[in-house]
């Protein structure tokens, strides 16, 4: 098992709970390193996790090798992702206010207006909605998580995933703020300019 994993695993949380992507009950992340999952247990806020609460999960078998609690209801949400995505080894699922918003209205984020999606993001897809806590919800969320880092998913937040767990937190927050961004555009009484083809094609080829 590996220390520094945990550490990690504690800051980008209480990173996260800083920028109010996560509350004390909603959310989870996930760290994969060396054959084992390192996961934030079940109901403990995020602003308080302690080294002794972080779950370790083995990766082959799944069985909790340590960890004082029992890990988050949505466990098999990020073994799942990590199966899918064997290049990715940091997860992040939360319910930020307005991608959790889009998610709940089933719809994509996707812009012809903003630089920063198109160059980021392309778009984010919102899959349909699939039971929390059961395979359901990856089962239908699968297809998307194979070809976009960051999912929708249908009427329950979002799903990132990343090379590393600083790289998914950092699209998540990025990812909010540009859902932020355009809701307000959206929502101001006045056409939105978009970029000519040619300039959302050269962001979309970056």
């Amino acid at each position: 098992m590996d220390a520094g994993a945990i550490r990690e695993l504690i800051t980008v949380c209480e990173r996260l709970d800083k920028r109010g992507l996560v509350n004390a009950y909603e959310g989870n992340v996930s760290i994969r390193r060396d054959g084992y999952i390192y996961i934030t247990p079940t109901g403990t806020n995020k602003a308080f996790l302690t080294e002794d609460l972080i779950c370790v999960i083995d990766e082959k078998t799944h069985e909790q090798v340590a960890g004082k609690k029992k890990p988050s209801s949505e466990m098999l949400l990020h073994t799942r992702a990590y199966e899918t995505r064997p290049d990715c080894y940091g997860v992040v699922h939360c319910h930020a206010k307005m991608l959790t918003a889009y998610s709940l209205c089933g719809k994509d984020i996707v812009s012809k207006a903003y630089p920063e999606m198109i160059g980021n993001f392309k778009i984010i897809p919102c899959a349909p909605y699939g039971r929390p806590g059961t395979t359901e919800i990856f089962d239908v969320a699968e297809e998307y998580v194979r070809k976009h880092d960051i999912v929708l998913l249908g009427n329950h937040g979002v799903l990132v995933v990343g090379k590393d767990v600083f790289d998914a937190m950092n699209k998540t927050e990025a990812a909010e703020a540009i859902a932020e961004v355009l809701y307000l555009a959206e929502n101001m009484n006045c056409p939105i300019q978009d970029l000519s083809p040619d300039e959302v094609q050269m962001f979309l080829d970056k």
